[in-house]
This record gives C-alpha cells, sequence and structure tokens, in this order.
C-alpha cells in the first residue's frame, strides 16, 4: 500500500497506524456490502430501459436510426466501445450482450432532459410503473445519478468513510424501490451496509 493512499486513512485516525489499517479494511468491507444493492439498481435500471427502448425502437434498438437521430455523440461512443468489446472476445452481437456490456453512465444517461420528448414525455410511468405520484424525470434522474456516482468511487476503491453511508444506502434503496419494489424487497434482507455502518473503527 503507498503511503499516500493511506495517509488519508492515517489523517482520519489520529495518525494511529493500527486504527489506520482497520479503517482501511472497514473501508473495504462496507464497499463491498454496497455492490448488492448498486448492482440490483444497475441490472434493473438497464432492464426497464431496454424494454422501453424495444417497444419505442424495435429489437436492436441500439443501432437503429430512429435511435441514432435522437442520441448524444456520447451515447453513440459508448455503444461503439461495446460493440468492440463483444468483437475482442468473440462474442455473438445481440441484444442482450450489448444490454449488458453498457455501462451505467450509459443508461443513466437515457434519463437525461434531452430525451425527455423522444423517450419519457407521458411514458415514465409506463416504463417504471413503481415510480410514486409525483416523482419526475428530472427528480428520476438525478437520484440515479447519485447511485451511479456513488457506485463509480466504490468501484475504483476510493475512500468512502466520510461520506454519510446511511444515507447513500437508503438513497440507493429508494431508487431500486422505483425501479421494482419487489427487487428491493427481495434484495434488503440480505444487505449488511446498516450492520457495517456500526462497526466503523
Amino acid at each position: 500500500m503507498s503511503d499516500e493512499r493511506l495517509s488519508t486513512y492515517m489523517k482520519a485516525a489520529g495518525y494511529d497506524a493500527d486504527r489506520a489499517l482497520r479503517l482501511y479494511l472497514w473501508n473495504a468491507r462496507v464497499g463491498e456490502a454496497f455492490h448488492l444493492p448498486i448492482q440490483a439498481v444497475e441490472v434493473g435500471l438497464r432492464n426497464r430501459i431496454h424494454t422501453h427502448m424495444i417497444h419505442t425502437f424495435g429489437a436492436g434498438w441500439w443501432c437503429a436510426p430512429a435511435f441514432e437521430a435522437v442520441t448524444e455523440l456520447d451515447r453513440v461512443r459508448d455503444i461503439e466501445i461495446a460493440v468492440r468489446r463483444i468483437g475482442f472476445k468473440r462474442g455473438k452481437l445481440t441484444d442482450g450482450q450489448v444490454v449488458a456490456t453498457l455501462s451505467f453512465g450509459f443508461w443513466s444517461g437515457l434519463l437525461k432532459k434531452r430525451y425527455n420528448p423522444t423517450l419519457w414525455s407521458g411514458k415514465l410511468p409506463i416504463a417504471f410503473p413503481c415510480l410514486p405520484p409525483g416523482i419526475d424525470r428530472g427528480h428520476f434522474f438525478d437520484r440515479v445519478k447519485r447511485v451511479s456516482d456513488f457506485r463509480n468511487r466504490v468501484w475504483h476503491h476510493e475512500p468512502i468513510f466520510k461520506q454519510d453511508l446511511l444515507a447513500e444506502y437508503a438513497a440507493t434503496m429508494q431508487v431500486l424501490g422505483w425501479i421494482c419494489s419487489d427487487k428491493a424487497a427481495w434484495v434488503k434482507p440480505f444487505c449488511r451496509v446498516p450492520a457495517l455502518v456500526r462497526e466503523k473503527p
């Protein structure tokens, strides 16, 4: 472990090396515990949006001219990268493979304001039937982006111990409930985040 990486934990631990290492391990454990609810959000979101895109543009929507006409350059590049990755693995170029290869950022990006007229205007409650009344596309996008941003910190092994982790957990579970309330109820008993937060060194 580099001195630079450990320094964040040393400062937080009052330069007590033993406590700093315990904090480092705890940070890794609580990050691991977030994988289950965040994964549930990411997979649920992409499945809901994928289904909606099929209804809007048809199968193979990701290469449909009608979709390409309304999408932004970043999303086009995301798809090109996904297609190349599948090709490198000599995989079969199917809807399922493309959907599974596209990033969380791609799916959350499709909730941006620019897509409202084509994708979401009057259709958001159809695509996401568990959304509570009054939750519009903008609010939903903000919450999904919060989960996506936090996910990137966890997936890149960054320190998260200074954040309000119970608030991040609540936000993640809320978004999961908005995507699929049954899935949220199924996942919740297996989530270890609240218990691990209480064990912080």
